[in-house]
């Protein structure tokens, strides 16, 4: 009985840890910036990351119910949340994360997720503007030479759809829709702005790229993340995939504790 027991307890073991090497880990120490949107009203954008990547809230920006906690709702017109420049921005390779439900503007405008640099870029994930398709764009080398995937569905069509762009050489140019590869093209290291380039959530860094609609969730890694992780942080949250939580007061103004969550929350 007792040969029975240890067997039974090694043996629940074993399954646990090969349940928890399943997971697909996210390392809180590639985030970049994480933009939850859940101050709910003011002018900043709390980053919950440990770089302070606090964004700065343009136009008159509302908040509504998003895919994990508040949403922010863009206007189309005049909205935007402003990055700080920070030499962490510029990357050879990343990812970007992004809940998204956008309404379509086609053929009147690009509606950019996320954008740094504007020519050379350093990286933009938009809707495009004939398509209504998720593209990513980088510059390859000179001024005005632009490539990336354009791929999937038609995703402007005002119903949330998880969105994100990785880049770096062992996954190429590749596009997710809802945890789905769309289109991997092959890599090229993005071009870095000579001058400090401006990164802007919601619009193109020289603007006329305006976002209508609500985005969360959004975040940047300094990695190529995995299918398996960009499905964990559709599934569970960022502050759940990476340990990751920074609280803000009710009015929603100003961050009041930074710290990672328990693991075995």
């Amino acid at each position: 009985m007792l040969t029975y027991r240890r067997h039974g307890v090694i043996a629940g073991v074993f399954a646990l840890v090969v349940a928890l090497s399943a997971h697909a880990k996210v390392d809180p120490a590639a985030v970049v910036g994480m933009w939850l949107f859940d101050e709910g009203g003011g002018k900043t954008a709390i980053d919950s990351s440990e770089n302070g990547l606090d964004g700065v809230v343009v136009g008159p920006a509302d908040w509504e119910k998003g895919m994990f906690g508040q949403a922010m709702q863009f206007d189309g017109a005049s909205v935007a949340v402003e990055v700080p420049e920070d030499p962490s921005l510029a990357m050879p390779e990343l990812t970007i994360v992004a809940w998204a439900n956008i309404v379509s503007s086609a053929g009147v405008r690009w509606q950019s997720i996320m954008m740094r640099g504007q020519d050379p870029r350093n990286y933009l994930l938009v809707v495009d503007k004939d398509s209504q398709k998720l593209q990513l764009s980088i510059t390859k080398g000179a001024p005005g030479a632009w490539g990336g995937p354009i791929a999937g569905e038609a995703i402007s069509d005002e119903a949330w759809h998880h969105v994100a762009a990785v880049i770096g050489p062992e996954t190429g140019l590749a596009t997710f829709t809802d945890g789905v590869l769309l289109k991997a093209d092959a890599y090229s290291e993005p071009s870095q702005d000579a001058a400090p380039a401006k990164t802007v959530i919601g619009d193109g860094s020289a603007g006329g790229h305006q976002l209508e609609g609500l985005l969360d969730e959004v975040a940047l890694f300094s990695v190529e993340l995995t299918e398996d992780q960009i499905v964990e942080i559709m599934n569970d949250g960022l502050e759940a995939a990476t340990g990751l939580s920074k609280a803000v007061d009710p009015s929603g103004k100003t961050a009041t504790t930074w710290g990672r969550l328990r693991a075995d929350r």
